[in-house]
């Protein structure tokens, strides 16, 4: 029996769960609450139900879980009826039983990276059955709302923006940037929700692992060590190559798996980088710091493909043969 296996669960204490509800159903309803930024809520509500599967056991995660979910469904239920508060209840749930349930996998022993890329892919497989499934409903589909949303907000924008002195060109650059973000958002809609849940899961697992510390499984599932499996690289490629030579719907199939992949690149390109970081920078301002700089553009393409090329190079291995020599 391994080590992650022979933990027992600790007795729970009188407030721990209730706060650990009130904390991820906080989290989730940031996202309505805060303009923009409230979408960081939602990695962040699962925390507490990754904290406490780790520390209590599954069954004290999944609680954490419910409860968030009826305190959202009441919420949801007051503010707009009945119909919101159960869908509100649902993604809460959704968001925040989905990475506690990965911590099950650690539990009996599973290797604590496929955990968190099975976590990527029962999201990304969840997600893309509910877009299907908007795509055959009586309504508008989730792509329909996005393109008419934006629609709805681009001549207001473009009008503020002549109210404010700019000129015609500039008018005209502008409003040609926001019809091409709204073609991008509509065509690419599930590889973008896929992908901000690649990194959200790493949020939930990580971070959640790292709060609920020290414990065999928490210790276990350390951001540094992640290593992206190696089949992902041919996944990878295969969608690349699609995206390169397909046309139409074919093409736009494997731009939304691409993005999602990136993402997941991403995830592993920092993880790596935060393994040196941890050796080389004690203070830990500046690798927060650092961590922000390497996420913009065009740095955090160069961390995805530190990522992709990891399971051939072995980066971590290799840094380690050089500072050994030097």
């Amino acid at each position: 029996m391994s080590e992650a296996q022979s933990v027992e669960p600790r007795p729970l204490g009188r407030a721990e769960l209730p706060l650990a509800g009130l904390s991820a159903a906080a989290a989730f309803s940031a996202l309505f609450l805060v303009p923009f930024f409230g979408v960081v809520g939602v990695p962040l509500a699962a925390v507490p139900a990754v904290r406490m599967a780790h520390r209590r056991g599954l069954a004290a995660g999944f609680a954490v879980c419910g409860l968030a979910g009826a305190i959202i469904f009441g919420l949801g239920w007051a503010a707009d009826g009945l119909g919101a508060g159960l869908a509100l209840a649902f993604g809460a749930i959704g968001v925040t039983a989905l990475p506690a349930a990965s911590v099950g996998f650690l539990r009996v022993g599973a290797e604590p990276s496929r955990c968190y890329a099975g976590l990527c892919v029962a999201g990304c497989a969840l997600l893309a059955a509910g877009y299907v499934a908007s795509l055959g409903g009586a309504g508008a589909s989730l792509s329909g709302e996005v393109s008419a949303t934006f629609e709805r907000l681009i001549p207001a924008a473009v009008e503020s923006y002549k109210h404010s002195g700019a000129d015609a060109d500039s008018v005209a650059r502008l409003q040609q940037a926001f019809e091409q973000a709204r073609q991008f958002a509509t065509a690419c809609l599930f590889g973008m929700l896929a992908a901000l849940w690649v990194l959200g899961g790493a949020v939930a697992f990580y971070l959640g692992a790292a709060l609920a510390r020290p414990g065999a499984t928490a210790d276990a599932a350390r951001f540094e060590a992640l290593r992206v499996p190696a089949a992902g690289a041919g996944l990878f490629v295969a969608a690349g190559a699609a995206f390169g030579l397909l046309g139409g719907e074919g093409r736009r199939a494997a731009a939304n798996v691409l993005l999602p992949l990136l993402a997941l690149y991403f995830v592993g390109g920092l993880s790596i980088i935060c393994h040196f970081f941890r050796r080389w920078f004690r203070v830990r301002l500046l690798r927060v710091g650092m961590y922000v700089l390497v996420s913009y553009f065009p740095l955090n393409l160069g961390v995805a493909l530190l990522g992709l090329f990891d399971w051939y190079v072995d980066f971590r291995r290799r840094g380690e043969g050089v500072r050994e020599k030097s």
